[in-house]
């Protein structure tokens, strides 16, 4: 089975270019910046052998080689020295790069219904070559010591996972326990059940305590992560290439590349004019105040009546003086001053004669 790659490079003002289609039939791929990669991305955040998609029977896994920038898988990083089970429409991110996996049913060139059946056999063949070939359902360790190393599970049979030396698959670890869990398949298939351990168990990220497995699951005991692998399942739904006549019009017929063929650098787009912002309107004026409620004003008291008119005084005129320019006011005191001489004359004399 093929697979199609679909590499989108995005510029730094956010848009993306044209994408690129790329079919590998193989069962290892390599991304990187190295020309001997078979996806070579040509640039320098991206490692030289960046990352690694690998075949294991009907399932693909993606794994980071130790690059320096690391490797996404729909948007979330990709832990270094593990692998991720892809799906049809994974995307993986390096770098600017971002690229799209699914899995491909090669197609007939001839035209018509032929395309079609060809295509229902080619899917039939895939399940009944696992049916055929005796392997039965199992799991891969996908990490840890003893990662890549497979579980067989057959008819009618329970393994138990656990610390203990007397379980079926040990895992020396402290975040298992002794019993920690069992796996059983019977006829309705394969089921996973917790043993009362003290961290559970978790299928496909969420805590169960029983469960019945499909194809392509992933379970968890410990810090240990398990896929479920049952050849017997269909295959995940594949994406078929249509054939496309060529166009003799005159269009232009789009550029093919080779898995080892350097992806063409496309220069971002230049950036618009920005646009100067309209001008701000006016703020609107605020509402004119409303007027302030006058005062009651208090009731004066009435005023007093008016007062009577006072009558009239007239003064009367100043007396004449008397004769000689002498006034009354000037005689008292000379009358008080001639006593006052008598007086002492009438001392000195009496003085005199009693001497």
């Amino acid at each position: 089975m093929s697979v199609r790659l679909t590499v989108t490079q995005r510029s730094e003002a956010g848009s993306a270019a044209k994408p690129t289609e790329l079919v590998i039939d193989e069962a290892v791929i390599t991304l990187g910046r190295d020309k001997a990669c078979q996806v070579v991305l040509a640039q320098q955040a991206v490692s030289r052998n960046h990352a690694r998609i690998s075949q294991e029977g009907n399932l693909y896994f993606l794994e980071d080689l130790g690059s320096a920038y690391g490797t996404q898988i729909n948007g979330k990083p990709l832990p270094k020295g593990e692998k991720h089970r892809l799906r049809n429409g994974d995307i993986i991110g390096i770098a600017q790069y971002d690229v799209r996996f699914s899995h491909v049913a090669a197609m007939s060139l001839n035209v018509g219904t032929d395309k079609t059946s060809f295509v229902a056999r080619s899917l039939v063949k895939d399940v009944m070559r696992g049916l055929t070939s005796g392997e039965g359902p199992y799991f891969r360790i996908m990490n840890g010591p003893r990662e890549g190393e497979r579980i067989e599970l057959n008819d009618a049979q329970e393994i138990v996972i656990g610390r203990d030396e007397t379980a079926d698959v040990t895992f020396a670890e402290d975040l298992v326990s002794r019993r920690h869990a069992k796996l059983r398949r019977d006829w309705s298939g394969t089921h996973v059940e917790d043993l009362g351990s003290r961290n559970g168990i978790k299928v496909n990220k969420k805590k169960v305590n029983r469960k019945t497995l499909k194809d392509g699951d992933e379970l968890e005991v410990g810090s240990t992560r398990l896929i479920y692998v049952d050849p017997t399942d269909l295959p995940e739904p594949s994406v078929v290439i249509p054939h496309e006549p060529v166009d003799d019009g005159g269009e232009e017929e789009e550029e093919e590349h080779t898995p080892n063929q350097p992806l063409p650098r496309v220069p971002p787009p230049k950036r618009p004019p920005k646009a100067e912002p309209p001008p701000e309107p006016p703020p609107p004026e605020p509402p004119p105040p409303e007027p302030e409620p006058e005062p009651v004003k208090a009731e004066e008291p009435p005023a007093p009546p008016p007062e009577p008119p006072r009558p009239i005084v007239r003064e009367p005129p100043p007396e004449p003086a008397a004769a000689g320019g002498f006034t009354k006011q000037k005689l008292v005191p000379l009358a008080v001053m001639g006593v006052f001489a008598l007086l002492a004359i009438g001392l000195i004399v009496a003085l005199i004669a009693g001497a």
